[in-house]
């Protein structure tokens, strides 16, 4: 498959081999459950990761030196001992609108391709920094949710002439959260490195957080859809950027807030401070209507709210949604202090162990009852963190750590959800400590929301 890439030097991307690795040991063949917040609908997606590695600093002459795709295809049939979930196939039955894992046995496996590009150094490509989500999928494996069953996890490794290479992956959001795709993850490069098991023993568990409905008529709790209208949307001229914000950005503006509102010994996070000046830029970039509703969605963790806690081995998901809703105008008119009180009485919300076990029960009631958010949903927003994906160890198994991490979400969700990530290696020292920000907006709302985030500077 040819890219044309810059002025004149096509890419050059050919998938050559795609087999399916199976366990290094036999696993016997069972159907796993999976919980309450894995069968939520809007986790039964696919979303993609780009690690990008830069060739060795030495060259070794021994020429029995293992190459990056042998060792990770060795790597790969020994995690899946371990993760034996991950090469299973997954299938949504029609009864109970439930999520079954059948896995083990001799039909297991994991899609592992084998791609090269030849003709081109990662270098010239910014090691993907800049590079498009069509342009990304070349170095990612297919992968596709499916009614008669899919594969929740495959890999893809795409050797450069260079030297340097591109670890792909793929994986079902009904596996696992940001959290465990992490730890599999380095799972995956501790052993390609050497190590005899992962340093984090797995754990499915998933009973452990399945919902209990009401045996009521009261009707399960939904965002409203039916948002404030944008004179931009719809529209087919969509552009994603990434946004860099520096750590004395970062700074000024908690000091802003704090001068606006006393918050005692309450300490003001990066993700709430920034999370509401996004939020009130993407209203006014999308020029919504101002007596309209916005919402803010907040993905909060609650692995520490369960009763016991969730081991640190649980890679199931274990985050519930929140919602914050305001009009746009309030939005627009609100100090930034008082959306970040916002943003924590939400927080706090989410960790009490009766309203999470509320939500979970609603939650149930909604997968039966095959409920989805209807309406307009220009003024929707949702604020995901990813600055720890891929970050739970060391991830240097011969190659140095990667030097870029690339997300690749679905695009009906890349224009509703901006992405915290940390800034990659190939950024420049004063992003030590900042943020950057993903972001898709329509084309002509990019330039106002971009003067806004100057304005941070």
């Amino acid at each position: 498959m040819s890219i044309q890439i810059g002025s004149s030097i096509p890419l050059v991307v050919e998938k050559r081999v795609t087999e399916m690795v199976k366990p290094s040991k036999h696993i016997p063949q069972q159907t796993l459950s999976l919980s309450t917040l894995d069968n939520d609908s809007y986790n039964d997606v696919i979303y993609k990761l780009c690690y990008v590695f830069n060739a060795k600093n030495v060259v070794d002459d021994d020429d029995d030196d293992a190459s990056a795709e042998s060792l990770l295809r060795e790597a790969l049939s020994d995690l899946l001992v371990y993760y034996y979930p991950l090469s299973g196939s997954l299938k949504r039955q029609e009864t109970d609108r439930k999520l079954q894992l059948s896995c083990g046995g001799d039909e297991g496996g994991v899609p592992f391709t084998v791609a090269t590009s030849e003709n081109v150094e990662l270098s010239s490509l910014n090691n993907l920094e800049n590079i498009d989500s069509d342009t990304a999928l070349k170095f990612l494996p297919e992968l596709h949710v499916e009614n008669d069953g899919y594969r929740p996890f495959a890999l893809q490794v795409t050797k450069f002439g260079c030297g340097g290479f591109v670890l792909g992956m793929a994986m079902s959001h009904a596996m696992c959260d940001g959290y465990g795709e992490g730890h599999i993850m380095c799972a995956l490069t501790e052993l390609a490195g050497g190590k005899k098991k992962p340093a984090l023993t797995p754990v499915w568990e998933r009973e452990r957080l399945v919902g209990k409905p009401e045996d009521d008529d009261q009707p399960p709790f939904l965002p409203d859809g039916e948002t404030a209208a944008s004179p931009y949307l719809p529209t087919d001229d969509w552009v994603t950027e990434k946004i860099n914000i520096r750590a004395d950005s970062i700074k000024r503006l908690k000091e802003v807030t704090l001068k606006e509102h006393d918050f005692s010994n309450d300490t003001i996070t990066t993700f709430e401070v920034i999370g509401a000046y996004l939020w009130k830029s993407r209203v006014k970039a999308l020029n919504l209507d101002r007596d309209g509703v916005t919402v803010l969605g907040l993905s909060v963790g609650i692995r520490d709210v369960v009763d016991p806690p969730l081991p640190d081995g649980y890679y199931g998901n274990a985050y519930i949604d929140m919602y914050v809703p305001l009009t746009a105008r309030e939005v627009e008119e609100s100090p930034i202090s008082d959306i970040v009180n916002l943003i924590k009485e939400a927080k706090r919300k989410a960790c009490d162990q009766d309203y999470l076990q509320e939500e979970l029960a609603n939650t149930e009631k909604i997968i039966k009852m095959n409920l989805t958010i209807k309406g307009k949903k220009d003024g929707l927003f949702c604020l995901t963190d990813w600055r720890n994906i891929g970050i739970f160890g060391s991830m240097d198994f011969g190659w140095n750590e990667p030097v870029n991490v690339v997300p690749v979400v679905p695009p009906e969700t890349a224009r509703m959800v901006n992405m915290f990530m940390r800034p990659s290696r190939l950024e420049p020292a004063h992003m030590v400590g900042g943020v950057q920000i993903v972001v898709t907006l329509p084309r002509i709302a990019m330039v106002k929301f971009k003067e806004e985030m100057k304005a941070l500077e």
